[in-house]
Order: structure tokens, then C-alpha cells, then sequence
């Protein structure tokens, strides 16, 4: 349904714009190239199929990676006795079933999927993301990799979140839209260093 789309939407827009912080031709719903013979791959084979992300950069200085968004609510009925690292890898190999193959062999490029609960908890393949995304933002900006990572995990907990709330709650009218600041003009450590928190507390007379 429509909230279902908002929640994945929001998660990978997020995750674009971490992207764009640290790689090259980073782009949103990038359009698979068709394939001549349906029948010489497994998984999706249909034409004008798209990914979530494609970005260059991440794992290696040239390389093409094309990334797939999916969030699943643990708690459910279906999955009910069933291990939370066993509903990731379940969940991941999907993604990798319908578009590994084809990322691959067509696209000449690596695939990544990145699955999420609806609570924030992440599979392997998503915090291997996150801390390699954390790691190269770091090291351009000179933050500290804490900083962030903590600052990458807010903003991934609050898309979820704005999802999650507006599926319970539903619209209640037109808001007006605050421009979010982009990435590149935020500063991770939002505490200049040398300060603490006892700084900030006024002395008692």
C-alpha cells in the first residue's frame, strides 16, 4: 500500500543521500538493461526493472554497486518462532535470488541488499554498508567515525519513524514542508571538542 512505498522510500532516499557524501554517479532508481533471453538468468528477468540505488565508489575506487531496500516488520504472524538472524539472511537471499545474477552478468556491476526491520535493526549486509559509509565520510570530513555513525543511525531511525507514525496515524491535512539541510552542510560531532556536558550547565550560586 501507499505507507508501505512512503517507509521504503523515505529508507532509501536516506541512504542516497549518505551516498552522495562519499561516491560517484550516485542515482535513484536506476533502470535495469533488458535482457535479450529471459531464460538465461534466475530472478527478475522483466524488462524496464529497476533498483533502488546504484553508486560508484563504495567498495572499491571504480567499482558499481547497485543496492535494493527491503523492511520487514519481525513480529508478524508468518514469522513467529522464527530466529531474527534467521528472518535476515531469509530476507537478504531473496533480494539476491530475484537480482544478483542479473547485477552481475548484465550490469557488470555488484549487488548489495540492504534489509531493515521496521524497528531499525539491520542484517549483516546493511551494517556492513553503514559502517563502510561511516568509515569514508569520516575520513573525508575528518569526524570522528562515532559521530557518524551515531548521526547515520538517527537519521535512518527517524525515516522509520515518520513512516511508522504516519501509517498509525494517517494524514491529517496538508503540513507545511521544512527543507531538511542536506548532509554535506551538517557537522557530525554537534559538540565543538574540549566541551562537555558540564559546560553547559550553569553554576549554581
Amino acid at each position: 500500500g501507499g505507507y508501505l512505498i512512503f517507509r521504503h522510500n523515505k529508507v532509501r532516499d536516506t541512504n542516497a543521500e549518505f551516498l552522495k557524501e562519499i561516491c560517484q554517479d550516485v542515482r535513484t532508481e536506476p533502470e535495469l538493461i533488458p535482457i535479450d533471453n529471459p531464460h538465461q538468468l534466475p530472478g527478475n528477468t522483466m524488462e524496464r526493472a529497476r533498483l533502488d540505488i546504484s553508486a560508484r565508489g563504495l567498495w572499491g575506487p571504480f567499482q558499481r554497486t547497485m543496492f535494493d531496500v527491503r523492511i520487514f516488520h519481525p513480529n508478524a504472524d508468518s514469522y513467529k518462532n522464527r530466529d531474527i538472524k534467521q528472518l535476515y539472511s531469509q530476507h537478504e537471499n531473496l533480494k539476491k535470488k530475484e537480482y544478483e545474477q542479473r547485477v552481475i552478468q548484465v550490469e557488470k556491476s555488484s549487488f548489495t541488499p540492504l534489509v531493515y526491520t521496521t524497528s531499525g535493526g539491520m542484517a549483516p549486509m546493511a551494517k556492513a554498508f553503514h559502517r563502510r559509509v561511516a568509515e569514508l565520510v569520516s575520513e573525508k570530513r575528518s569526524e570522528e567515525y562515532k559521530d557518524v555513525m551515531s548521526m547515520m543511525r538517527t537519521k535512518l531511525s527517524f525515516a522509520l519513524l515518520k513512516s511508522v507514525l504516519v501509517s498509525v496515524r494517517g494524514s491529517r491535512g496538508k503540513s507545511p514542508r521544512v527543507a531538511e539541510l542536506p548532509l554535506s552542510c551538517l557537522s557530525f560531532n554537534l559538540v565543538p571538542k574540549g566541551l562537555t556536558y558540564n559546560s553547559f550547565v550553569p553554576n549554581k550560586p
